[in-house]
């Protein structure tokens, strides 16, 4: 399928491949295609997040046995899965060789049927951890280094926590989408460095905070937004001591009731101020959402210490340097390209994922997770190099073979049930990934219905039958944490979605006894929800891996009324654009129709510090 291209004066506009919305190929863009030795990309930037993150179960978990010491285990693979299934202890073991699954190359084939005929042979990992720094926390994936820890995913270095996401070195948190440093807290969204922070959103070095957004060096406020270095704050007026705690007191935050209505309280009073266009600090150059100690990094999101890259995401360990199109990890990445899961100093890696300790010089490879080099359609390898479908070859035949390979994707491309084509420089074609749609990660930040995602010519795992004996439906709870005991332990509740909702809703949960305690000790009243509906209704309140450009919608001594609201939002100082408008564009992930007054980085500043 011929992709049609035009070029225009800032770059080269092309149709994507799969979507056929167009998108542009910039001059800098084509620069590292050229240094890294790849063709230019045939599928837009965000088909490309989809197709890489198709390959990645973040928190689908199954009970099974493994196939080869048949011991049950916890795993990313159901019992009926095609392929053979290998616990921890196996995997990593020296019972089996993954050179002994090696096949050659065949040139009658595509490469990525050979491909997927080796991925189909090859036992496959059952969790993505480091399963002997796991304590206590075998309910966890792509986890190291967790202690007590119960559904927590994508985490490091905590304990005594559950139902959390991207955590890392934190101490008794529940219901956490992306935390560092924080202990004693529940309900929250990018905290950083705080304590006994409650349904709260982007804080950063805060202590006792409830239902509050964009706080920095903030103590005892509630109901607050854009504070910054304030004590003693009830939705953004302050108080003395003594009456801050007065009126703590008169909210009922044992009830339930309460914190429905508390939370619908800041959902509209964070539309009353003003939005900084970018969530991210220690920037310079650079376009995205939530980027952090970053310099000329563009279209990326949720990444730490990145340089010199372009359309990256989910990259919490620095550094990574040079890289386009990585999506999750980083930490010593660099001179890479189009890659899911890489990190721990890999160097010049393609089109490849799970892939870490220093492994270098790899095309189209996955689970490389010992030092390998020189490695192309390789899985499970370990220390190894100059391997091809994981047979070994001298360096130099090695160095020979690579090349006619690569000229034999272009002429004998693989083409997938909808008609795409996978020549050389194209990531692993959805079909070959062992997760269904909504099994895979993609399914929390691009959603599709069924219908959809089979209609594209992706799969979609059926929810397995539960058939759960609930003993206590939602609206039986008692409203107040006051009202329960133990004994709701031994309970079955219902969750209030009752899987009518596309939220991978298991129905039904349990509380389960460290998360009872957490409730009691901090006042805090029982979930509705089950935990997959409560994580998805964390990610609607993050926005979308997509940008807008957009205005600055500071209009002088106001803002410009015309955001959706209508509301008109009264500066406090003067700005450097006095009664003018602001001239200042940016890119945003705020879309324009939302409601939010968005500020440029210099009028959101002047009115929050």
């Amino acid at each position: 399928m011929a992709t049609e291209t035009h070029s225009t004066s800032s770059g080269q506009a092309k149709a994507c491949q799969n979507c056929k919305n167009q998108f542009t190929i910039e001059p800098e863009d084509f620069n590292f295609y050229e240094k890294i030795k790849v063709p230019a990309p045939t599928w837009c930037p965000e088909c490309r997040i989809r197709r890489r993150m198709i390959f990645l179960n973040q928190r689908t978990l199954y009970k099974r046995s493994c196939d080869l010491c048949k011991k049950t285990f916890i795993s990313l693979f159901p019992a009926t899965s095609s392929h053979p299934v290998y616990c921890p202890t196996c995997w990593w073991g020296d019972a089996w060789d993954p050179l002994e699954y090696g096949q050659e190359y065949d040139f009658s084939k595509p490469f990525f049927v050979q491909m997927k005929e080796l991925v189909a042979r090859m036992p496959n990992f059952g969790p993505q951890t480091m399963y002997t720094t796991l304590v206590n926390s075998e309910y966890s994936n792509i986890a190291s280094y967790l202690k007590n820890c119960y559904l927590v995913h994508n985490s490091d270095y905590s304990e005594d926590s559950a139902y959390a996401i991207f955590l890392e070195r934190s101490k008794n948190c529940f219901d956490i989408y992306m935390a560092d440093e924080a202990e004693l807290c529940y309900e929250g969204i990018n905290l950083r460095k705080c304590h006994k922070v409650f349904f709260s959103i982007d804080c950063q070095d805060c202590l006792e905070i409830y239902f509050s957004k964009n706080l920095r060096g903030c103590s005892y406020c509630f109901g607050c937004v854009n504070l910054r270095n304030k004590n003693y704050h009830i939705f953004n007026k302050p108080y003395a001591k003594e009456d801050y705690l007065a009126e703590i007191k008169k909210f009922n935050l044992g009830s339930y009731k309460t914190i429905l209505e508390l939370r619908h309280e800041l959902e509209k009073r964070q539309l009353l101020f003003p939005k900084k266009y970018m969530e991210g600090v220690q920037n310079a150059r650079t376009t995205g959402g939530y980027i952090f100690n970053s310099k000329n990094t563009f279209e990326s999101y949720e990444v730490l210490g990145v340089e010199d890259s372009k359309f990256c995401q989910f990259l919490f360990i620095s550094p990574t340097k040079d890289s386009y199109d990585i999506t999750m990890w980083g930490g010593g990445v660099s001179r890479s390209y189009d890659c899911m899961g890489i990190g721990d100093g890999t160097d010049n890696v393609k089109f490849s994922f799970d892939v870490w300790t220093n492994a270098m010089n790899l095309e189209y490879c996955l689970h490389i997770l010992a030092p390998g080099s020189n490695l192309f359609g390789c899985m499970n390898l370990r220390n190894k190099q100059y391997c091809i479908l994981n047979k070994q070859y001298s360096k130099e035949d090695y160095e020979k073979l690579v090349p006619m390979i690569k000229e034999h994707m272009n002429k004998m491309p693989y083409i997938d049930s909808k008609g795409r084509v996978y020549k050389y420089g194209e990531f692993f074609p959805p079909e070959l990934s062992p997760f269904a749609y909504n099994e895979a990660i993609v399914q929390e930040y691009f959603p599709l219905t069924k219908e959809s995602a089979l209609e594209q010519g992706l799969t979609w795992m059926e929810p397995e039958d539960r058939n759960y004996l609930i003993s206590k439906k939602p609206g039986e709870l008692k409203d107040h944490i006051d009202d329960f005991n133990e004994e709701i332990l031994n309970d079955i509740v219902g969750c209030a979605h009752g899987g009518k909702c596309n939220e991978q809703c298991s129905t039904a949960f349990k509380i389960i006894p460290q998360e009872f305690q957490f409730y009691k000790r901090m006042n805090i009243p029982l979930p509705r929800l089950c935990p997959n509906c409560r994580h998805f209704q964390r990610l609607k309140q993050r926005n979308p891996i997509k940008l807008w450009h957009r205005k600055c919608t500071c209009a002088g001594t106001k803002s410009d009324p015309s955001t959706s609201s209508g509301y008109k939002y009264q500066n406090t100082v003067s700005h450097f654009h006095g009664a003018d408008h602001c001239p200042n564009e940016f890119e945003t992930s705020y879309a324009p129709e939302r409601p939010e007054i968005v500020y440029c980085e210099n009028c959101y500043n002047s009115e929050v510090v």
